[in-house]
């Protein structure tokens, strides 16, 4: 999966600096820059190509929502996710009806970003995996569920946690191929766990495996970031 180019607009340097901590952590996000007031954001805009924008409400020289307006209205099709202390009605279903695919009010916990992150990721893995495809209404259903039910959070089957995918995952941010065993080492995980969610991360499209035979041995299995 390609990466994802995220810009961070809040003021407050703490929040700002942990968002950017956290997020960076989470595969497949790159924190390309963080803003301080809307501004910011807009020269940033002019210097980096970006997929989505976590967009904090009351800034230094305007709204959060009336920048979401006008780059709307300028036809962008970024992708914004709100974290703000915002909770009056009018803001939120604003934000809503100009396509925010979340909208958080702080405080806010970690995993609440893991959570959106995970769900924006599912979303725009299966866009790109369809790109130029004819889709029906079931995968309509499933697109909208992913971009508007908060309940519909990225779900994995028994002995899947989001927090251990993560943590294998990142270890890929390098983009290098390594052994279950390198990886094992690397995410201070087992060599069992590794494994395990390994396979998933295989099947599930986040990463991909290849064979390499040696002259001597067993064939070694090697993982790396998929391409999409």
């Amino acid at each position: 999966m390609n990466r994802i180019d995220l810009l961070i607009v809040e003021d407050i340097k703490e929040i700002s600096g942990l968002l950017s901590d956290h997020i960076s952590q989470i595969y497949p996000f790159r924190v390309v820059g963080t803003a301080k007031s809307l501004a910011d954001a807009r020269m940033m805009l002019n210097h980096f190509s970006v997929k989505l924008i976590i967009l904090d409400n009351y800034l230094p020289d305007g709204t959060g929502i009336e920048f979401f307006r006008k780059l709307r209205s300028q036809g962008s099709n970024i992708d914004i996710i709100f974290i703000t202390a915002a909770n009056d009605i009018e803001t939120a279903t604003n934000a809503i009806r100009l396509g925010a695919f979340d909208y958080i009010i702080k405080p806010f916990s970690l995993d609440q970003i893991a959570e959106t992150l995970g769900r924006y990721a599912q979303f725009h893995k299966e866009i790109s995996l369809n790109e130029g495809s004819q889709i029906d209404q079931s995968f309509i259903k499933k697109m909208y569920n992913k971009h508007h039910n908060l309940e519909d959070a990225v779900r994995h089957p028994k002995g899947i946690d989001e927090i251990t995918l993560q943590q294998i995952l990142v270890v890929f941010s390098k983009d290098q191929r390594y052994t279950a065993d390198q990886v094992s080492a690397e995410a201070s995980v087992s060599r069992t766990t590794a494994r395990r969610y390994l396979e998933y991360a295989v099947s599930s499209g986040y990463l991909r495996a290849t064979i390499q035979h040696g002259k001597v041995g067993r064939p070694q299995r090697f993982f790396s970031k998929a391409i999409v």
